[in-house]
């Protein structure tokens, strides 16, 4: 059986998940293809964070599309914990949750790391329940790895790589309280630093509650430690109570203990713009803490309203007009490296999203690009889908450098190019929207014609 796995998203859980898959597939005689028009059974894994949900659903109109009509496509992923009864009203789609497809697959003995990953993720699950946050409604246990198994993990990639990223998949400093009853972070760290001493460590999706006294003097021995990304989210006190975070008091004073006994430490964190109830004045507030030079990264994110939050139900949200402008101010001001835009519709429906892509995918050709082309990952099936919906710009694009070729060497390297990237079939639907809008240019149709049907 011909099996193919699509991720919707990339972000470091989703990678782990999808090892954890490919390792029980290889274990149990799947064979895997990164084609999924020739697969037998497609399993997507979708994301339901911020834009990524729209696209999800996309993708998995897309596959529905193009897969094999007598294939199997499985859903799975973040969006079958929020939106389970919808997903399953789609003609075609198997709606299965993660656990599921472990079973049905088989739970591999040894996971290992068939997609490159620099990143040891030790728990899933968050018992934080910040207000604002869709996580826990899709995982709400947190559950550990074993300390054992965390160290096999470091111990397979920390040949080949000098720096290793350790975190949870949605919080990283209650590591152990499930498994062990009580706070395991500080020795799990400590047993990393010293039976792997020349690597690098940056310890990622850590709460500030975490920074407690044993965690600190922890890292005040162990300096391969070189980065800790410790999310503020804002810095006024009634938006934290909102938030459901500590109060900005408590995180300022961890962090300055911190930095006091590892002073070379590199701290990055991530702050939350246009919650319910930020004007300007707590903007500003937000923003001259930012200005104190302590963190040396900062991503952003505009908040977005999830249905079923407690922070969807809060009074006084900025328009996504002000959510947008403080982003992008954030952006400009301290040249971060992240950031999460909220959706253009909030609360947009995920079937109204499946429809208007399939609507718009019934109207193109099947595949845009070679599968060559389509792949980043050797086990991950790639699609076109994004390109698909926004075709428009590839066909202008496309058409800039043609019109840019102006001698015979250019044109034909621009045509060897694209028959290595793009399906014959959507080479002819480009040359058919061209000539027909070129309809008088003949010197212009004989270049599109050259380089696109090779006649």
């Amino acid at each position: 059986m011909k099996v193919a796995i699509v991720l919707c998203s990339e972000m470091h859980m989703d990678l782990d998940k999808a090892n954890s898959l490919i390792s029980g597939m290889v274990q149990n005689g799947y064979e895997i293809v990164s084609d999924y028009t020739k697969a037998d059974v497609t399993i997507i894994m979708t994301c339901a964070f911020g834009n990524k949900r729209e696209y999800s659903m996309r993708v998995i109109a897309d596959v529905v599309r193009n897969s094999k009509p007598d294939s199997k496509v499985i859903v799975s992923g973040c969006l079958v914990k929020t939106n389970a009864q919808e997903l399953k009203a789609i003609p075609r789609i198997c709606v299965k949750t993660f656990e599921e497809l472990q079973l049905m697959i088989g739970k591999p003995k040894v996971t290992k790391k068939f997609i490159p990953q620099n990143q040891i993720i030790i728990s899933t699950g968050c018992r934080k329940k910040c207000s604002y946050c869709v996580y826990p409604l899709i995982d709400a246990n947190y559950r550990s790895k074993p300390m054992e198994e965390v160290l096999r993990e470091v111990e397979e990639i920390y040949e080949n790589e000098t720096v290793i990223y350790i975190t949870g998949a949605l919080e990283t400093s209650d590591y152990g309280t499930d498994l062990y009853g009580t706070y395991k972070i500080s020795e799990l760290i400590e047993n990393i630093s010293t039976q792997y001493p020349n690597s690098k460590y940056v310890i990622g999706w850590f709460h500030p509650a975490g920074l407690t006294d044993d965690f600190i003097n922890t890292i005040t021995r162990c300096k391969n430690v070189v980065e800790i990304m410790l999310h503020i989210q804002h810095t006024n006190n009634d938006i934290l109570k909102s938030m459901n975070r500590p109060t900005f008091e408590f995180v300022k004073e961890r962090v300055s203990k911190l930095l006091e006994k590892r002073s070379d430490l590199i701290l990055s964190t991530e702050v939350i713009v246009g919650f319910p109830g930020e004007t300007e004045k707590e903007f500003k507030e937000l923003v001259d803490f930012l200005d104190s030079g302590m963190f040396a990264d900062i991503g952003v994110a505009s908040y977005e309203p999830v249905i079923n939050t407690k922070a969807a139900l809060l009074p006084n949200l900025p328009s996504q007009e002000v959510r947008k402008s403080r982003l992008e101010y954030i952006k400009k001001r301290y040249n971060f490296c992240t950031t999460y835009n909220a959706p253009t519709e909030d609360f947009k429906p995920i079937l109204k999203s499946y429809i208007e892509a399939m609507s718009c995918l019934e109207k193109l050709p099947y595949i845009f690009l070679l599968p060559e082309a389509r792949r980043k990952y050797e086990y991950i099936a790639g699609v076109d889908t994004d390109l698909k919906m926004n075709f428009t710009d590839l066909l202008e694009e496309m058409l800039e450098e043609i019109v840019q070729a102006r001698d015979n060497f250019l044109i034909e390297k621009i045509k060897v190019k694209m028959n290595s990237i793009y399906t014959k079939e959507f080479l002819e639907f480009a040359y058919n929207v061209f000539a027909e809008y070129f309809e008088t240019k003949n010197m212009l149709k004989a270049r599109l014609k050259k380089v696109l049907l090779d006649e």
